[in-house]
């Protein structure tokens, strides 16, 4: 007489169309319920609250491209996405914006110096290492995507070596010389795979530019290898709060100057905690994709290899962080050095950091350990927004991976982790 699937969002009810019986569309019932009808009713409005409840309490919301060949996710199968852009399309794609930061503390606005009790982290430190490309990875991707290393080479040639940008001399080095390190808009920015010869090493390779369908880019990074193949960006560039989640997305790892050296890489699913979904807080602003493999029909690790990650850390690091930043250059990522800190305008499982990186910047990763051309790293927060304790351009926040936030996305993924 009616379905009723327990699972969030797929209730099909049909309490008012039940009975079909010359009773029902008689004049004098036409406007009425049967009894049977009316008991259904109950029924349901019993079961609802159930349904809400196991809504609430179910930790992530996944979705799984509708286009999924599983043909894409076998090693040594090929097979051309569903989706490829031009390289016309790459570097025309806008960042996306960000929700502005709460109310400002104007204790950090009036005193550079002031600082605050870092809270204790609770639960288990857990981690990955990071991981190797394959030995062979550079010299089969020149044999694989000819086209996209041609005009690698070209570039480079006709620039020297670096790219051209609007912004390249007004490049942000902001720290003074006496660095006082986990205090607001205080930061050292540099260049990431700026030069040609960083494009292709680790750990630059590994960071790529997230293309979404419909319209927009963002910043995301290798944390597995196969056959997960997963990378984790921020939540605002996957799910729009009120909304719910964008078109779909590609992962372009070493992108520069619009050039796809290793291919582009389409998403299997995508991942984010259901309180994002309903609160939008700086906490939760994580998510976590899968991937497909490329034209070639390899994995992303098996070019790039695999920045670890860290959860349930110190809020105090010194960390780096990366992106394509718009205000500095679309077209290669920058860098801020900084340490991390705890603001409680922004609560807990928030970091909050130096740097002049704003949109585009969006699900950089902030790396601990990090040690240019050396496979090393680690993953501890990416970037979310603008902060309450800080200038806009100046300083910006990350979710501090805890067993809060990260660790549930990873473990509906069954482990964030490599074989």
């Amino acid at each position: 007489m009616f379905n009723l699937h327990f699972k969030p969002l797929n209730v099909d009810l049909k309490c008012f169309h039940i009975v079909q019986t010359k009773e029902r569309n008689h004049p004098e019932n036409r406007h009425s319920l049967t009894p049977s009808a009316i008991i259904i009713c109950i029924l349901f409005l019993l079961c609802f609250p159930a349904i809400a409840t196991a809504d609430r309490t179910k930790a992530t919301v996944e979705i799984t491209n509708p286009h999924l060949d599983a043909k894409n996710l076998t090693p040594g199968k090929s097979t051309e996405p569903e989706k490829i852009y031009t390289r016309e399309e790459i570097l025309k794609a806008e960042p996306l914006k960000w929700t502005p930061a709460g109310k400002a503390d104007k204790r950090y606005l009036d005193n550079s110096s002031f600082k605050e009790k870092q809270p204790q982290v609770k639960g288990r430190v857990q981690l990955q290492p990071p991981g190797l490309p394959n030995p062979e990875a550079e010299s089969q991707a020149q044999k694989e995507f000819p086209d996209q290393w041609q005009l690698l080479k070209e570039l480079n040639q006709h620039n020297a070596g670096n790219p051209v940008s609007k912004e390249a001399s007004k490049t942000n080095n902001a720290a003074p010389e006496a660095i006082n390190f986990g205090t607001q808009d205080i930061y050292t920015g540099y260049r990431g795979n700026y030069w040609s010869v960083q494009q292709t090493a680790f750990p630059w390779a590994v960071v790529g530019k997230l293309l979404i369908d419909g319209g927009g880019y963002c910043t995301a990074q290798s944390i597995t290898g196969a056959p997960k193949n997963i990378i984790v960006t921020a939540a605002h560039c996957v799910y729009d709060v009120g909304k719910g989640f964008k078109a779909g997305w590609t992962f372009i790892p070493a992108e520069r100057n619009g050039v796809a050296p290793y291919g582009q890489f389409r998403w299997a699913s995508a991942r984010v905690l259901t309180a994002w979904t309903t609160n939008g807080a700086r906490r939760d602003d994580i998510a976590v994709i899968r991937l497909q493999n490329n034209s070639a029909g390899r994995p992303v690790s098996y070019y790039t290899g695999w920045l670890g990650w860290r959860q349930n850390y110190p809020y105090t690091r010194n960390l780096h962080s990366i992106g394509y930043a718009s205000n500095i250059s679309t077209e290669w990522t920058s860098m801020c050095a900084a340490e991390s800190f705890y603001a409680s305008c922004e609560g807990t499982d928030v970091l909050v950091k130096g740097c002049n990186m704003t949109y585009g910047s969006s699900g950089g990763a902030w790396i601990d350990e990090y040690k240019p051309y050396e496979i090393s790293g680690y993953v501890e927060s990416v970037v979310s927004g603008p902060s309450c304790a800080g200038a806009f351009g100046q300083t910006y926040v990350g979710a501090h991976f805890s067993d809060a936030n990260f660790g549930k996305l990873c473990a509906a993924e069954g482990g964030c982790t490599t074989p």
